[in-house]
């Protein structure tokens, strides 16, 4: 609590070299070794590769060059320390990929961002991340009518998520019969960054994932004004609960959109797209429901851990046919 996390990019290779061990030691022979990438896995890349498997890598993100590049640009704004470089952990990030047979990226953004940067782009595919339908969907018992106009955003309060983004858009607006709420823990520094917004939004700092289906169902539109997200869950999760989901280009959820038809997708650091959007729908009801109708019909017929366990299948098979 003291030292409010800072320590655990120092320590956490050392926790990845501890995790390495462990898992060599329940090791068994695989045909294919499917990793997320977060660094804790080169030796058993080796390992899986001298036994004949092919290595596949998921990275949650962007390249950790182009994740920093634009994190840094961020925290500049924000008068925020800058990163030196890349992390211990984030060069092994790099050495997985590099080590790797095939990249299974959650979204195009983060699949080109590894090809940009000598990524053999016939070695990679793209699979978006599903949703739990069980958990989110519509109410069972819809909210009573209420005519105010509901913006939900989901995401820890950080300058990564482009919450500022969001508030400026909604300070311009200025909307009667209207509500901003906010659900996230806030980075360091962003208490005072917020302040100067009091009285336009409602903060809460943390609600229980299997209750979040309740707030996105007294919702109106969901947005995300995000600078870097491989692929935010919190998109197809709002869409499962029938909302329209506004988010940016540099979201990898954003393949998850038909922009116009079930949400819309938007340029980072914009909050005049946000508020063009926004007023678009809170000044066409029919527009909304339309809107929401695609979003419920896209989730449920695109977006489940099923249909992503198909995909999942499918692509193993054409790994093994190459």
């Amino acid at each position: 609590m003291l030292t409010k996390g800072r320590l655990i990019p120092a320590f956490y290779p050392y926790y990845a070299d501890l995790w390495q061990m462990g898992a060599l030691r329940r090791w068994d022979r695989c045909d294919i070794l499917h990793l997320m990438e977060h660094g804790t896995g080169v030796k058993l890349i080796e390992r899986a590769k001298q036994e004949g498997a092919l290595a596949i890598l998921e990275p949650v993100n962007q390249h950790p060059q182009g994740m920093n590049a634009i994190l840094n640009e961020e925290n500049e704004r924000f008068g925020f320390k800058r990163t030196r470089g890349l992390s211990r952990i984030q060069e092994r990030q790099i050495e997985e990929s590099l080590a790797s047979d095939f990249l299974l990226a959650p979204s195009r953004i983060v699949r080109d961002s590894y090809v940009s940067r000598g990524y053999d782009a016939r070695r990679t595919a793209v699979l978006p991340y599903g949703v739990d339908l069980n958990r989110f969907h519509l109410m069972a018992e819809p909210a009573p009518p209420d005519k105010t106009f509901r913006v939900i955003c989901v995401a820890q309060i950080s300058p990564r998520k482009g919450q500022v983004y969001l508030l400026e858009a909604w300070k311009k607006l200025a909307l009667p019969d209207a509500e901003l709420l906010l659900i996230g823990s806030m980075s360091h520094g962003m208490d005072a960054i917020l302040g100067r917004y009091r009285g336009i939004f409602r903060h809460l700092s943390f609600v229980p994932n299997h209750q979040l289906f309740e707030y996105y169902g007294r919702a109106s539109a969901f947005v995300l004004p995000t600078l870097e997200d491989g692929c935010s869950y919190v998109c197809g999760e709002a869409m499962a609960c029938g909302l329209p989901a506004i988010t940016t280009v540099n979201n990898g959820a954003a393949d998850l959109i038909t922009d116009g038809e079930d949400g819309f997708v938007i340029p980072i650091r914009s909050p005049e797209a946000i508020a063009e959007r926004l007023e678009l729908l809170y000044r066409n009801q029919e527009l909304r429901r339309k809107m929401s109708q695609a979003a419920l019909a896209k989730a449920q017929a695109e977006l489940s851990w099923k249909k992503y366990a198909e995909r999942l299948g499918e692509f193993y098979r054409s790994v093994f046919e190459r």
